[in-house]
Parts: C-alpha cells; sequence; structure tokens
C-alpha cells in the first residue's frame, strides 16, 4: 500500500471543481447541500458557475471541504486504502475527517466556523500573502512548502513594500500569521464540541510534518495551525520516508501537483 490521499487549501479552488460529482446523488452532494443550508446561499450553483462568490473566504473553504471529503470518502468505498494523508491548511481538517477522527457532518460545521472568523479576520486585518525564494526578514512565515518555496503573510501596506521577487497569492488576508489570533481563540470552542476520535489512517499533521501520535490533541493542532506556518515541505518528506508512490488529489489539484514537482527531490 503506497497512496497517499492530499487535499489542497485555499486558493486552489476552481469553477466546476468536483465534475460531476456536483449534481449526483453522493457525499459530495450530501455535505455541499449541508453547507448551502447553513449558509443560504446555492454552494453547488456558486461552484459551477465560477462565480466572484467562490473566491470568497466564507465560501471557498467550505467547498473544498466538502469536495475533498466527499470525493475521498468514494474512494475509500471503492477499496482504495491511503498509506497516509495530509492536507495543505484547511486541507488539513479534510484529512482528519477522512482518518475518522471527525464525522463528516462535524467537519463542515466547523469549517463554516473557520471560515467564518477568518473572513472577520480578514476584514480587520486586511492583508495577504506572497511566495517567496527564502524567508524575508521582518516578514511572517506562512508556508515552507517546497526546499526553495516560502510564503510571507502580512498586512497590505508590509507586502506592497515586499523587496524581493515574490508571487502574490490569491487569498483573502494575511493567513498563518498573528493576525489570525483572535479567529484561533474563537475557533477552538467550536472545535471542542466535535467529538474526536483516533485516526483510522496515519495523518501528517501541518504543525510539524510529522504523523499525528495518540496523545496529541487534534483540535490544538488545528488552532495553532491558523497562526502558525505550514510545514508542507517536511509533511511530504515524512509521506516519502513512510513509503508513497501513488499521489490522490482530492478536489482542484493544480497547486498541490506543483508542488509535488517543487518538491521532486523528496517525491
Amino acid at each position: 500500500m503506497s497512496d497517499v490521499f492530499l487535499f489542497p487549501g485555499q486558493g486552489s479552488e476552481a469553477p466546476g471543481m468536483g465534475g460531476e460529482a456536483l449534481t449526483r446523488p453522493g457525499p459530495v452532494r450530501t455535505l455541499l447541500e449541508r453547507a448551502s443550508k447553513a449558509m443560504s446561499v446555492d454552494l453547488p450553483g456558486i461552484i459551477e458557475r465560477g462565480t466572484p462568490q467562490l473566491a470568497r473566504t466564507e465560501v471557498s473553504q467550505p467547498a473544498l471541504l466538502c469536495i475533498g471529503v466527499g470525493l475521498a470518502l468514494e474512494a475509500l468505498a471503492r477499496g482504495t486504502r491511503p498509506l497516509a494523508l495530509a492536507g495543505h491548511s484547511v486541507g488539513e481538517l479534510a484529512a482528519f475527517c477522512v482518518a475518522g477522527c471527525l464525522a463528516p457532518e462535524e467537519a463542515v460545521d466547523v469549517v463554516l466556523d473557520r471560515a467564518r472568523l477568518m473572513g472577520e479576520a480578514a476584514r480587520t486585518h486586511p492583508g495577504g500573502m506572497a511566495a517567496v525564494r527564502e524567508p524575508v526578514e521582518g516578514y511572517e512565515v506562512a508556508a515552507h512548502n517546497a526546499p526553495r518555496e516560502w510564503v510571507v503573510t502580512g498586512d497590505r501596506e508590509a507586502l506592497a513594500k515586499l523587496s524581493v521577487a515574490h508571487t502574490r497569492l490569491p487569498v483573502a488576508g494575511p493567513w498563518h500569521s498573528r493576525h489570525m489570533a483572535k479567529a484561533a481563540e474563537q475557533w477552538r470552542a467550536s472545535l471542542q464540541r466535535v467529538q474526536w476520535k483516533r485516526p483510522r489512517f496515519p495523518v501528517v499533521a501541518n504543525a510539524n510534518g510529522e504523523v499525528i501520535e495518540e496523545r496529541d490533541d487534534l483540535a490544538e493542532l488545528l488552532v495553532a495551525q491558523l497562526t502558525q506556518p505550514v510545514r508542507w515541505a517536511a509533511s511530504v518528506q515524512t509521506l516519502v520516508k513512510l513509503g508513497a508512490k501513488r499521489w490522490h488529489f482530492f478536489g482542484p489539484e493544480k497547486v498541490l501537483k506543483g508542488l509535488l514537482r517543487a518538491n521532486e527531490a523528496l517525491a
């Protein structure tokens, strides 16, 4: 068994993601309908039409989770068993869910809270993220995605003053930074209502790039992730050491495939 399940994070969303699973009966449709009812929007319609709403944090995060979890549950039902799972940022919540740590319905409920709280934080602290070749002094690191790919985060004024070559990322706020501290603290209460269970398959955590242990508090790992860097390069290295050979992407795959190529010395 060398299959790895990967789940993308915000910024990966794309019109039509999920394909025909958006309309046929199944877990993707069921989870999207649950989220749509809670949000009072037509989430499948937004995804199919690719409206500007899809880029909003409050929409993209639940959309990615519902599609990722639903497609992966179908893969499990077909008999595919993962060696391990990992998710980038909000994708980590999908990985925990598919590993059996929380029920799909619970995952939808808590991702809605996550998206709402992060959206509010972004409006309070407008900012964004930028990909750079190495850490930049004076800027918080939001992610280490590959040996030569880092992401810095900060407010708009700080990012506008970046003096090194960089690429602005299509996200709505300064994620994985001190600006998310209030959102993280408020999200903790939501996560504490979950009936957490031991994972059925190994999950590699964003916080340290290592397989979570039985003693790990999953809720606290997720809370910490909002204000700490995503250690994706370390996560890929751990997955390779575990024996990863086949990579399965549940949701839009362009970004994660690109990061695997950037980690090609590892993967």
